[in-house]
């Protein structure tokens, strides 16, 4: 049996979705249509992360090269900006590509270590920011009823899944 491509999958999801699900034989049409476009979403998902992984580090190889070489690399066209930006261009094949180094935010000196709460704390003072986020594991452990929760303004996020059982 060939693979449906992504495409085909999502028309196939789009059909079952203008269909509509009123009843258990639209519903038997439909679920394996969301089950097999979620499953190749997923796949697509990895092979994009492998795929910026594959990115990142190829352009920092050529990144590393040019910035090692500028003279060589870009000629006459390489120069660096009052703020300390460095940049050049380069023609391959008739195609003029420009290189930019700069510096885009921080990060940990030892490139092993992330930016971790007990870090960002040693920071000097107006370095960071405070952030406020709802704490789902302090709500779940109160334990609030329905009316609790409408009294903060909340209500449960409804979740609901399909998957395909081996």
């Amino acid at each position: 049996m060939a693979m449906k491509s992504m495409k085909d999958l999502r028309e196939i999801a789009e059909a079952a979705l203008a269909t509509g699900v009123a009843n258990k034989e639209q519903l038997k049409s439909a679920v394996p249509a969301l089950v097999a476009l979620q499953n190749a979403k997923r796949s697509m998902e990895l092979r994009i992360k492998e795929t910026k992984d594959v990115i990142e580090a190829l352009s920092a190889a050529c990144s590393a090269y040019a910035h090692e070489h500028p003279e060589y690399v870009f000629n006459q066209s390489f120069s660096v900006s009052p703020i300390g930006v460095e940049s050049g261009d380069i023609e391959i094949d008739g195609k003029t590509y420009h290189f930019t180094h700069g510096f885009d935010g921080y990060e940990r000196a030892e490139r092993s270590q992330t930016m971790t709460q007990a870090f960002l704390a040693t920071l000097p003072e107006g370095w960071t920011k405070s952030k406020l986020e709802l704490d789902k594991s302090a709500v779940n452990k109160a334990k609030p009823t329905e009316d609790d929760l409408a009294e903060a303004g909340l209500v449960r996020k409804v979740k609901q899944t399909w998957t395909e059982l081996p």
